[in-house]
């Protein structure tokens, strides 16, 4: 993923910069805590450096090879005497080493000359806020047993066990796009949050927000930036919600999901929906005034695209309504 904004850039410098001065803090203090309740420790450490700082001079020098010489071996011991020390003073054997907030890239950012996961979803986070899930919607909390009768039980557990598959195995998914499509309580939002969670939870970015808010978002950016517009492209994962429950702006709001939907399938970037709306037409829906359809709201393209066997999988939330329940 690019970073585009230099108010990204600067941000993530900035929270970098910060990770380096609050393990450097860390050491101190430990080094100090350590240091007055096990003098000897402080002599080791103090050896360890002097020992450090004169095979890195031989190494610049070529005098010798590293894994020859007397000093490292004099450099492992000392080292495991520390180690053998904290142990039996009470502390972890790693309590002096740096406290990485990523252990991936060890807070630089990037690994193999790549940006880490760990600045991706900072970048993330400073362009949107918040992911928008709600984290207690998840899968060790999908209760399949709410469906009281047994086929509709049958029927949200393959949902359920689909969805897991997918987050599980994101993004190398035979088909990154999906749909729900249901009526209004059957457990749609719930599944995506399930989704979107354990793919936030496994180092991926995730963007949930309702149809509405994007909507309302690309109205609120016409007039800005094009740095300052918001980019719909950035989240590994993005979700849109109540698709169909957004108004109809003119030139703007199938417009605006055509262009997102098909810049992200370009880019081969998933993208999950859920509608309450049905996927076909029905005079009769027209004729009694009720939402319209899919393919009636946003035309057979934005249809093309959201049922595209290629690469998007369609499935229907026909269970029962659980908020009728509650």
């Amino acid at each position: 993923m690019r970073i585009k904004s230099a108010a990204f850039v600067t941000a993530l410098k900035n929270e970098l910069a910060d990770r380096r001065l609050r393990i450097a803090r860390l050491k101190k203090q430990r080094r100090e805590e350590v240091g007055a309740a096990v003098p000897e420790i402080e002599t080791l450490l103090t050896e360890t450096n002097d020992i450090a700082f004169d095979l890195g001079k031989m190494m610049i020098r070529g005098e010798a090879a590293f894994s020859d010489t007397a000093a490292m071996s004099a450099l492992e011991e000392k080292n495991a005497r520390i180690k053998r020390l904290l142990i039996e003073n009470g502390y972890p054997e790693d309590y002096l080493e740096p406290k990485y907030i990523c252990a991936d890239c060890r807070d630089t950012g990037r690994i193999n000359g790549e940006l880490c996961h760990c600045v991706t979803n900072l970048a993330f986070e400073i362009a949107f806020e918040d992911s928008g899930l709600n984290r207690a919607q998840c899968f060790e909390r999908f209760d399949i047993d709410l469906q009281r009768d047994e086929k509709n039980r049958r029927r949200m557990k393959k949902l359920f066990t689909d969805a897991v598959e997918y987050a599980e195995r994101f993004p190398n998914v035979e088909k990154p796009d999906m749909l729900y499509y249901g009526e209004t309580g059957v457990g749609k939002t719930f599944l995506l949050n399930c989704i979107g969670v354990r793919v936030l939870e496994r180092g991926y970015s995730v963007l949930k927000l309702n149809a509405s808010r994007l909507i309302q978002m690309t109205v609120d950016s016409l007039r800005s930036e094009p740095e300052d517009k918001p980019d719909f492209l950035l989240p590994d994962l993005l979700i849109i919600d109540d698709l169909g429950t957004e108004p109809m702006i003119r030139n703007i709001t199938v417009e605006t999901l055509l262009s997102i939907l098909n810049e992200r399938q370009e880019k081969n970037k998933p993208t999950l929906f859920a509608s309450n709306l049905d996927l076909i037409g029905d005079d009769t829906l027209k004729i009694e005034n009720k939402p319209l359809p899919i393919q009636d709201r946003y035309g057979e393209r934005f249809l093309s695209r959201i049922m595209d066997p290629r690469r998007a999988s369609v499935k229907a939330v026909n269970t029962e309504n659980l908020r009728a329940h509650l």
